[in-house]
């Protein structure tokens, strides 16, 4: 029995010890790019955050998809599988299913295509505005009378995710106070570089059509409620 188990052991070990999946950070993971020419690039986020931005030759295998594992079966399992996501949550859930089904050799990106782009890699992006809040929209709104509270956010952003509810309730407690504009950074690309943001959350305040206040960061409700005059 004895014999058994340090066998079983063994076999287990070389497994782990044949098997390269690791998780690199952008320098690492751009060097396996290219030394790859990103044959076996995945992304697998879902297809609509694939098509507004992905690192480029990326092939889109939405891990939610009921297919993925039938999917992942098509690639060749005796090349390097480069794999990100948005910020590395799903990507280390799509490293598992590689190991699983036999991929001995997984590059991950540690914090995903967002890492990549804050390094000041190149993605392939859709700045076309399809689908966006125009930039003509965004003015319309913020031109009126009274305040209007505007804010990027995304969903992948901790304080984002934070504040979201926070402004959401200050406008229903004081509805008709102000107005409030919540704008998805990842889903309004065109959007967001027309304004110059580069980074969420990013609040702005405007008052009767002018702009008197913005921050990029967090925000607490006592401050908000100051700039906009609620008691």
């Amino acid at each position: 029995m004895k014999k058994i188990i340090i066998s079983i052991a063994l076999l287990l070990f070389s497994i782990a010890v044949s098997a390269q999946i690791q998780t690199v950070d952008v320098k690492e993971f751009e060097k396996q790019l290219y030394a790859t020419q990103a044959e076996q690039l995945i992304d697998v986020r879902t297809p609509q955050e694939y098509t507004k931005y992905h690192i480029q030759s990326a092939k889109n295998i939405d891990l939610r998809s009921p297919d993925f594992r039938k999917e992942i079966e098509k690639l060749d399992k005796t090349k390097p599988v480069l794999v990100y996501c948005l910020s590395g949550g799903r990507s280390k859930a799509a490293v598992d299913i590689f190991r699983e089904e036999g991929f001995t050799i997984v590059y991950e990106l540690s914090g995903g295509i967002n890492d990549w782009s804050k390094s000041g890699e190149p993605i392939v992006q859709d700045l076309s505005g399809e689908g966006e809040l125009s930039s003509q929209e965004f003015d319309a709104v913020v031109a009126g009378e009274g305040y209007v509270l505007v804010d990027f956010y995304a969903p992948w952003c901790g304080p984002c995710r934070k504040m979201l509810p926070m402004v959401k309730e200050l406008a229903k407690t004081y509805d008709g106070h102000f107005k409030l504009l919540t704008i998805d950074f990842d889903q309004n690309r065109l959007l967001s570089k027309e304004k110059n943001i580069l980074a969420v959350p990013y609040l702005m305040i405007f008052k009767d059509g002018k702009k008197i206040w913005e921050k990029q960061g967090e925000a607490t409700r006592k401050e908000l409620m100051k700039i906009l005059e609620l008691k």
